[in-house]
């Protein structure tokens, strides 16, 4: 069964034998963005591709079969950090030998009994599993699902299709009045006690850059916050969290004592408050011309709008997230 499923892999997308390609068919092969593939190459030396006269990066065989071993890796629950300088043999067993936790989180199998083309569970059932757990008030039913997603979907996946949804379903069932504040309080002490903890195994880079998070003062929303901090882990940066409601002037001290490379604020409510808007100018003035400064979150549009000559680097969603840290210089 386990030589079955991972003769299914390469199955997904044939690798054909090839001259060295560069990397536009490199992510179309692998499956990655061109974004991502440059970042594990000079964050964490994932592979050394050859260079042309002019000094385009072109891709053989074997370092397309690296990358697609490590888009699986990653995507159930490894970080890069830590598999990225394995040898291509030390990849390939880590991948027969994945383990995924079945709807049944007590009684794990292996990966390669399940039937390859066919996903253990679609990211709207954890939500509803997640959801039904928390209007029991059962907070470790709630944790073994979100941590099932986490290692089926992989970090980035559980984010993006699990975490968030979950926060947006949960705020509307709960101003429907489906579910009671108590509920909703037992849905964010167990999603912040994951985002919070590092993925077990997972390495943060020597030099990785540094992202201070934090909310603005009268703003105690942390969600937001928390999903940034997670987001900036997976993908290396090491991340210094401040949590909710600090003064700008606490947050520009911490970030500039800590040679920070950028710090993210996370703004819910109000919507376009004028002392809101002062207190996002101020922290661009504390901050050096140098440092980033990322603003996002539900009401970050209105604040756009109000400071439209400020430096500040605007993000909408998680996607834009994603491609606002994956452009740091390394």
């Amino acid at each position: 069964m386990r030589k079955r499923f991972y003769a299914s892999l390469k199955r997904q997308l044939p690798l054909p034998s090839f001259m060295p390609c560069p990397i536009q068919l490199a992510s179309k092969l692998s499956g990655l963005s061109q974004h991502v593939i440059r970042i594990w190459e000079r964050r964490y030396s994932a592979l050394s591709p050859s260079r042309t006269g002019t000094n385009r990066r072109m891709y053989c065989d074997e370092a397309v079969k690296r990358l697609r071993l490590l888009k699986t890796l990653t995507e159930n629950g490894h970080r890069i950090g830590g598999v990225a300088r394995l040898e291509t043999a030390e990849l390939e067993e880590l991948v027969k030998n994945l383990l995924v936790i079945p709807a049944d989180p007590t009684a794990p199998v292996s990966v390669s009994d399940l039937p390859p083309a066919e996903p253990l569970m679609q990211p709207e059932k954890f939500i509803e599993a997640a959801i039904a757990a928390s209007k029991r008030y059962d907070c470790e039913g709630l944790r073994r699902v979100l941590l099932q997603a986490r290692l089926q979907l992989g970090q980035r996946g559980m984010l993006h299709r699990v975490i968030c949804p979950l926060i947006i379903q949960i705020g509307n069932n709960w101003q429907q009045g489906e579910m009671r504040p108590s509920h909703e309080h037992i849905a964010t002490a167990v999603i912040r006690e994951l985002l919070l903890t590092p993925v077990p195994g997972s390495q943060t880079p020597v030099h990785a850059p540094e992202l201070v998070v934090a909310t603005p003062a009268g703003e105690l929303h942390e969600m937001g916050a928390l999903i940034v901090a997670a987001s900036a882990r997976d993908l290396g940066w090491y991340v210094t969290y401040l949590g909710p409601n600090l003064p700008v002037e606490e947050i520009a001290a911490c970030a500039i004592a800590r040679h920070a490379t950028a710090v993210a604020l996370s703004v819910v409510y109000p919507e376009n408050c004028p002392v809101i808007v002062d207190k996002l100018r101020r922290m661009r003035e504390l901050l050096p011309p140098s440092m980033r400064f990322i603003v996002g979150g539900r009401a970050s549009a209105g604040y756009r709008a109000a400071l439209p000559d400020a430096a500040i680097q605007w993000v909408s969603c998680l996607h834009g997230l994603d491609e606002a840290l994956c452009k740091n210089p390394v």
